[in-house]
């Protein structure tokens, strides 16, 4: 996938959406990209994590410690609250050939200092992933 591709699938995702086209570019010159085989593991459980990953294509299969099962699908990432703060996610499994975009949160950091519209949109992003927790705490 040439990086004008990976942009097209970068604006598709709501945290990059109003992104410009050079902080995405900025963005894919700066992430690894990874390619997985089904079964490979991208980490193993209890293995801390401190980068993001964008799928690009295939498929995860992410395993907490209490054994909820998510899957996380083209276009979907992973890491997002990692990034700014490791921890251990859990086992995460290719569940095919798998096409992944890594970026570090060292490299992340010098992007959203580049390009302050990226840190303003994982800033929204992470407020209304805290918002929806909270509400579904009210829920339960």
């Amino acid at each position: 996938m040439i990086t004008y591709e990976k942009v097209l699938v970068l604006k598709n995702i709501v945290l990059f959406e109003k992104a410009s086209e050079l902080a995405l570019s900025d963005l894919i010159q700066a992430a690894t990209e990874k390619t997985l085989k089904s079964g490979d593991f991208l980490l193993k459980e209890n293995q801390e994590n401190d980068a993001l990953y964008i799928v690009l294509g295939g498929g995860l299969e992410l395993t907490t410690s209490d054994k909820e099962v998510h899957f996380i699908m083209p276009r979907q990432m992973l890491g997002e609250t990692t990034v700014f703060a490791p921890a251990k996610l859990g086992k995460v499994i290719a569940k095919e050939k798998t096409v992944l975009l890594k970026l570090t949160s060292d490299k992340l950091y010098g992007l959203m200092a580049l390009h302050p519209s990226l840190a303003y949109a994982f800033l929204g992003a992470l407020s209304h992933q805290l918002y929806m927790a909270r509400k579904n705490e009210q829920i339960a």
